[in-house]
């Protein structure tokens, strides 16, 4: 693949993610944008829209409403940028002749099971059939089968820096978790380009709180990538916050343990687990006892992960900060498309992503 560039396509272009995939695509070797759409933009150039644009590759792109389907026959990957239930309304349409390769960077192929779907997204899934055949995206954790997956469900910001906080403790069968608590704080671009009262600049400037603090959407995942790694069920509290910051996540994960009085001093234990798990990872950076800061990480696709060790409640404290937009998103996207089709995992990642 190398030795010629892949074609891609960006459905729903003009959002903040799609926006941040246009620019990624634009700095990689390997890959070269054929399609972007937008309805509220079309056949207008990304340039036009967004002048910040016209410093790309991509300055020529221009918006289209929609690709047909013998032009979707040229694409090697398509990239899906879409609502919840809108990904699944595209591919009932488009799906059928489709060859390539798909990372779905909306909601809608993240649950494996069609019934707990239903459960978190409150209607029934339209490609039910199809759910099985669609990997969960998560990087670090689900690699081998990324490499030979053409269908990824790249997962949803939060679960991004939950999962990647808990994977090692989970994965270690030497420690038993009764209970994890999770109080995740997200910037306003983790809402989406949309237009509503709470996200207008005079609502939320110095402004902090919490919102779906019950049954949010992207517990289901959590919940399903948690007992996949630890093989058991854990029902997960959850509360999500919005933070008045353009971009970032930060996670504050409280694991609390079942330990022996001889086991209570485990913080040396803590550090080795999480560094033998991340050693190979280009994009996970462990910190030890410092606590990371999103301005460490925005603009980046990097995860950083910091630990504290309460031996006094038996509570592994874990802090996760990550950019909402490109490893929450569409740098995890094209770190997984990397992985698909052989590149370097850090091909196109390396600059900043800063949107404008």
């Amino acid at each position: 693949m190398k030795n010629k560039k892949i074609k891609a396509a960006i459905v729903g272009g003009s959002g903040f993610t799609g926006l941040e995939l246009i620019k990624i695509l634009s700095f990689h070797k390997y890959a070269e944008i054929k399609f972007v759409t937008s309805r509220t933009y079309k056949n207008l150039r990304v340039s036009e829209v967004f002048p910040s644009y016209s410093d790309y590759g991509s300055s020529e792109l221009i918006f289209s409403e929609d690709i047909g389907k013998e032009e979707l026959e040229t694409i090697d990957v398509l990239f899906l940028c879409l609502p919840p239930l809108k990904s699944m309304q595209y591919l009932k349409e488009k799906i059928t002749g489709y060859k390539g390769m798909l990372i779905d960077i909306g909601s809608d192929f993240r649950i494996n099971d069609p019934e707990n779907y239903k459960i978190w997204y409150k209607t029934k899934h339209l490609l039910a059939e199809v759910l099985p055949e669609f990997v969960y995206g998560l990087t670090e954790i689900h690699r081998d089968k990324i490499k030979k997956s053409r269908y990824i469900a790249n997962p949803g910001c939060y679960p991004t820096s939950v999962l990647l906080g808990v994977a090692p403790i989970l994965k270690n069968k030497s420690v038993k978790v009764s209970s994890i608590i999770i109080d995740s704080k997200s910037g306003i671009t983790g809402a989406g380009r949309k237009l509503k009262q709470e996200y207008l600049f005079c609502s939320l400037n110095d402004n902090f709180y919490a919102y779906s603090p019950v049954m949010h959407r992207h517990i289901g995942e959590m919940e399903q990538e948690i007992e996949k790694m630890y093989g058991e069920k854990i029902n997960v509290c959850f509360t999500p916050h919005l933070l008045p910051v353009d971009r970032g996540i930060f996670t504050s994960i409280y694991c609390k343990l079942e330990l022996q009085a001889k086991d209570y001093n485990l913080a040396e234990s803590f550090h080795k687990i999480y560094k033998q798990m991340y050693k190979d990872s280009c994009f996970v950076k462990f910190l030890g006892e410092k606590i990371p800061q999103l301005k460490d990480v925005a603009g980046t696709n990097m995860c950083h992960i910091g630990l504290s060790w309460d031996s006094r409640t038996h509570t592994l404290k874990i802090f996760t900060a990550i950019d909402n937009l490109l490893k929450g998103a569409a740098g995890q996207a094209v770190q997984n498309m990397n992985i698909m089709m052989g590149f370097s995992e850090a091909e196109g990642l390396a600059k900043n992503g800063i949107f404008s």
